[in-house]
């Protein structure tokens, strides 16, 4: 039973990518986290202000913040919008602003372009004392390995030492090329094959009802639970599993969160286009 709406699931469909220059940091940047409820979060400094961000994978965005933090920071509106569709299908437009300093422990972003935290009325993201969204984009020089047993999120960068790059480790599964660098991969349950957004911005694991249906032989109600996951040859199951009546893309079948998160430490190597997973 879903109790709750993702927080801000499946946002990866913005269509729109942000670039931004980075200065990054020549060690591991390790970040302490907060698990809001199901989310984790991390301080973000933005401008001289301390803001706690709910890190999501399922953002490809830089940072989405709400209107009250956009007014605190001064952040300079720059006339042109993003778009998106929530797993509702609705549409979302993002107005999107300037912001001329983010900095994440020791790596520092400037002139960095993020949206407004906005969400359609019928389908409003959890608040859970979060102030915005931390996307992926500005993670995709590092190796980002997200620790929720310890409270904390560790980014490796591109020249990091061996020893340094050894803190992301275990099974190895690829991106999905189809995919284009973001955390999606294959995986087989139960019911069959199937491509998985990893989204830490859910609270749950999940598929999507058609999938589920045009599965030879499913199973009845909203729930299930799946003994075998297997992902790079590596079986993780068994996994509790929701089953969502929501609009996904052609070929994207489901998505991993925070159950499966909660109970291994998960590197996202994105300059190596794989997962690490420790069992």
């Amino acid at each position: 039973m879903i109790h709750r709406a993702p927080c801000r699931a499946l946002s990866f469909l913005a269509t729109f990518m942000i670039v931004s220059s980075c200065v990054p940091a020549d060690r591991l940047v390790v970040l302490p986290m907060q698990l809001l409820g199901d989310f984790p979060a991390i301080t973000v400094n933005i401008d001289g202000y301390d803001v706690l961000l709910i890190v999501d994978l399922g953002n490809s965005g830089t940072v989405a913040l709400q209107q009250a933090l956009i007014d605190r920071v001064k952040a300079i509106p720059t006339g042109e919008t993003g778009k998106g569709i929530d797993p509702k299908g609705n549409v979302i437009v993002y107005p999107k602003f300037r912001i001329p300093h983010v900095q994440i422990g020791t790596a520092v972003f400037t002139d960095v372009i993020g949206d407004l935290d906005v969400h359609d009325p019928s389908y409003q993201a959890d608040q859970v004392g979060q102030q915005g969204f931390l996307g992926t984009s500005l993670l995709k020089a590092y190796k980002v390995v997200l620790d929720y047993a310890h409270r904390r999120i560790t980014l490796v960068p591109r020249d990091a030492t061996r020893s340094q790059s050894a803190v992301c480790k275990g099974a190895v599964v690829p991106f999905s090329p189809a995919w284009h660098g973001e955390p999606v991969t294959e995986a087989d349950i139960d019911l069959g094959h199937l491509t998985v957004w990893w989204d830490t911005g859910t609270p749950t694991s999940g598929l999507s009802k058609k999938f589920v249906e045009a599965a030879p032989s499913h199973p009845p109600g909203d729930t299930m639970t799946t003994r075998r996951l297997t992902l790079g040859g590596t079986d993780f199951g068994p996994l509790d599993l929701d089953i969502w009546d929501v609009s996904l893309p052609p070929g994207f079948d489901g998505f991993i969160g925070y159950n499966f998160f909660s109970h291994h430490v998960v590197c996202i190597d994105f300059p190596g286009n794989r997962l690490l997973i420790q069992h």
